[in-house]
């Protein structure tokens, strides 16, 4: 029997081939996006995926009820190992470190690299894969280094690197040799690994007499500081909320009170993390990504349901001889649904030719690797399997319910006046294509202006020809800081530089140093938590900073003063002042005063999805700790500027890494999943204007070849042109119509929604909704003109010779 109804199948696919292979086409290029999208999503999903009991593994991260205290995604030093030694019954393991940058060096080699100072539970807590060493004891003692394979391919031009030393430099200019004894297989991408560095960690290595903050240590075991990452992995069985309690009693015990009163912990599933970070921002790209492929394919669905109902015309006296003959409906059901598997299944092989030629275009788009056809396990061609019986089913249920319920003497007849009765359903499916295609259009279109608004408005510095080169060696002292000064100062000699900076942090993210002030004039001494940016002299000068009050820090030539700071108009504000030169800020977590000698325009630290917060600069010999040194590049060739800057950068600090980027691309590089969702957004819009287009002409050629006699008598009769050409547009402007009134306030609402997580937005323009239901329904209306133009200027005489 199967095998009849798929014979048949293929006769009717043969017997209609233009309307088969627009159903085929259409529901490829729905399927395919879907199978890209999906692995997409997969992909996303899988990370963290790899680590041991991912399911209760646990980030602590911190909710300060004074706004701005600490980071977010750092906690107390001790906490993680404290709720082990204390809660063994509801704590497993812990893992904390502390993140940092340094060179490291083996002979000759030196390399600027991202360094975890941490606990030595790494390896044996997530499972991370290990090469050469041993697993259980990655760590023999304090001399001990974990590296990955790829850092020992640059130091040492093997993978095997046990007992080779690699010295790691510290930030009063001073080294310290460790031993390797462990090496990581190539790590896959987490946000354990990736967590506050962008290429991952090479290399991880104990806090036990670790000198990179020498006489400082890292804070992993005092309760007043709050820059130490910590995780936990709990008992099995055992809810984060059962830690509530333990928490603040620790807090309570051992952290002075403006932490302990402060601080709300909280306890991030590991599993989850990377979706749900920065307000969901995966998550929601994901989400959206997932309905527009759905819509996509939904769209081609729409379109087979009204052509294979449209086409029925033709089967009706087979449809009511089959009745005759004992044909019963679940059997005609039954062939219907076959016919529509397996036209879904020549939709399904040709996608997959799809999915090859577009991957590496949604591999750049996305910014990601999706996997091969030939890297599919057989858990993943089983889902295609299984998603493609069910696209078949789906699209082929409603004819075959309409076509089957038929009765059997109109049938016979030629007639088929449930499918007149229908009209209503595909003329509302219509109209939901239309409404589809014009609010994603809209949506899409939102994205692109919300985009352009980043780079189009004024971050309140100059950030062209910024080149920010990672300042090596630190020396963190006073020493250090004259050493990488008269390192500026060389710089600022060559013809291709005309401004020259060093600091702490440069615009690309929320500093992670916070100050608590009580400001002059403060109302029962209120204290105001600033975040805190250290510079030098001329870094308002480099940057094209705007002063609105008194001067920035003085020149070399003047003196440095200490104690001196520049604020922004927001901590002004935030202060309550009108005038800010002469005022004093009293450090509660420092020592003395801190005095006001200019204000700042404000300018965005970070990206626009957060808002600009009050802070406060002070002089990098008052804080003696440098990241960045950063050269305004005069306006000329920069691959020879480079070269220049590079060159004097070799003779002046020879044995440190020459590594730079530039500003423009690294604000560039914080939109960067608006960047991948403006672009997928605009291949998912033609795609769904392709779709629509396909199912208009495929609908009106059906119609229109039903009525090739009517539109001939009609010519017979004295009808001009323009009167056939309306008799069809008619039709399709009231669904048009229809479409847009649906379409606007939803996309008004979805994108108002999706606007919602910046801080600085664009107002949605109203020619956004003109242009996407103009756009549709001229392109709609020249498909149709153009096909009841070639019936209307047909010989009528060619379509009557039968009567």
């Amino acid at each position: 029997m199967l095998k009849n109804y798929i014979l048949i199948a293929f006769r009717q696919f043969t017997r209609h081939k233009m309307f088969s292979a627009l159903n085929v086409f259409c529901l490829a290029i729905g399927i395919s996006f879907c199978l890209l999208m999906g692995q997409y999503f997969l992909h996303e999903r899988a990370v963290n995926g790899d680590l041991r009991n991912v399911r209760q593994q646990y980030f602590i991260t911190s909710n300060w009820k004074i706004k701005e205290t600490g980071p977010q995604i750092t906690t107390v030093g001790p906490l993680a190992k404290s709720l082990k030694t204390n809660y063994p019954d509801l704590v497993s393991n812990y893992y904390r470190f502390n993140p940092v940058t340094t060179v490291l060096s083996a002979g000759d080699k030196h390399f600027k690299e991202d360094v975890a100072i941490g606990d030595t539970t790494l390896v044996s807590m997530y499972g991370f894969p290990v090469l050469y060493g041993d697993p259980e004891h990655a760590f023999v003692n304090n001399s001990s280094a974990v590296i990955t394979e790829e850092l020992a391919m640059k130091l040492f031009g093997q993978k095997n690197a046990i007992n080779q030393t690699v010295t790691f430099t510290t930030t009063n200019g001073t080294t310290q040799d460790y031993k390797v004894t462990a090496v990581l297989k190539s790590m896959p991408y987490n946000t354990l690994n990736n967590l506050l560095s962008k290429k991952g960690y090479s290399m991880f290595i104990p806090f036990e007499g670790n000198q990179y903050y020498p006489g400082i240590g890292t804070g992993e075991e005092l309760w007043t500081g709050y820059f130490t990452v910590g995780y936990v992995e709990l008992m099995p069985g055992v809810n984060p909320d059962r830690l509530a309690g333990p928490v603040k009693k620790l807090l309570a015990l051992n952290a002075p009170e403006n932490i302990s009163k402060n601080l709300n912990v909280e306890f991030r599933p590991m599993q989850s993390y990377y979706l749900d970070a920065n307000n969901g921002a995966i998550a929601k790209t994901l989400s959206i990504l997932a309905v527009v492929a759905m819509s996509i394919l939904l769209l081609a669905v729409i379109n087979f349901v009204n052509i294979m109902v449209g086409t029925s015309s033709y089967r009706i006296k087979e449809i009511g001889l089959r009745k005759v003959f004992g044909g019963r409906r679940k059997q005609l059901i039954l062939q219907y649904l076959t016919e529509s598997i397996v036209l879904t299944g020549f939709a399904a092989m040709l996608s997959v030719l799809f999915y090859s030629l577009f991957r590496p275009l949604f591999n750049e788009v996305l910014n990601t690797t999706l996997p091969s056809l030939t890297a599919f396990d057989s858990k993943e061609i089983s889902l295609l399997g299984v998603f493609v019986l069910l696209v078949g089913s789906i699209a082929g249920l409603y004819p075959a319910l309409i076509l089957s319920g038929s009765e059997m003497v109109s049938s016979v007849k030629g007639k088929l006046d449930s499918v007149d009765k229908g009209v209503w359903m595909r003329k509302s499916l219509l109209v939901l294509q239309f409404t589809i295609a014009i609010g994603v259009f809209i949506f899409s279109m939102t994205i692109s202006n919300q985009v352009k608004f980043f780079f189009s408005t004024d971050l309140g510095y100059n950030k062209d020809q910024l080149m920010v080169i990672q300042a090596f060696p630190k020396q963190w002292d006073s020493a250090g800081v004259m050493k990488m000064e008269s390192i500026r100062n060389s710089l600022s000699g060559l013809s291709a530089v005309k401004d020259a900076t060093v600091s702490f942090e440069v615009p690309e993210r929320t500093p992670l140093s916070k100050n608590l002030v009580i400001p002059d004039g403060s109302r029962n001494n209120e204290t105001v938590s600033v975040q805190t940016v250290t510079v030098d002299e001329n870094y308002a000068s480099a940057f094209g900073l705007h002063l609105l009050e008194g001067r920035f820090f003085r020149k070399q030539e003047g003196g440095f003063v200490s104690g001196e700071t520049v604020i922004n108009e927001s901590a002004m504000k935030s202060f309550g002042w009108k005038s800010a030169v002469g005022k004093r800020l009293h450090q509660v977590n420092g020592t003395g005063f801190l005095t006001v000698v200019g204000v700042v325009k404000d300018f965005h630290q970070g990206s626009l999805h957060d808002p600009i917060s009050p802070f406060n600069f002070i002089h990098v010999k008052d804080a003696n700790s440098y990241r960045y040194l950063t050269v305004k590049l005069r306006p000329g060739n920069i691959p020879d500027e480079i070269a220049l800057v590079k060159a004097r950068w070799k003779e002046v600090s020879p044995n440190s890494p020459f590594e730079f980027f530039f500003m423009d691309e690294k604000v560039q590089s914080m939109y960067q999943s608006e960047m991948q969702l403006k672009k997928a957004a605009g291949i998912a819009t033609g795609l769904m204007l392709l779709i629509v287009l396909l199912g208009i002409f495929g609908v009106l050629t059906l119609a229109l070849t039903k009525r090739t006699k009517e539109i001939a008598i009609r010519k017979v009769l004295g009808a001009n042109l323009t009167h056939i050409l309306s008799l069809f547009i008619n039709q399709y402007a009231g669904l048009l119509l229809i479409a847009n009134l649906i379409a606007w306030p939803l996309a008004y609402y979805f994108s108002n929604r999706w606007l919602q997580q910046y801080a600085y937005r664009i107002i949605q323009p109203i020619s956004n909704y003109f242009i996407a239901g103009i756009f549709v329904t001229a392109i709609a209306f020249v498909l149709i003109s153009w096909q009841c133009l070639r019936a209307a200027l047909a010989n009528p005489v060619s379509s009557l010779h039968a009567e």
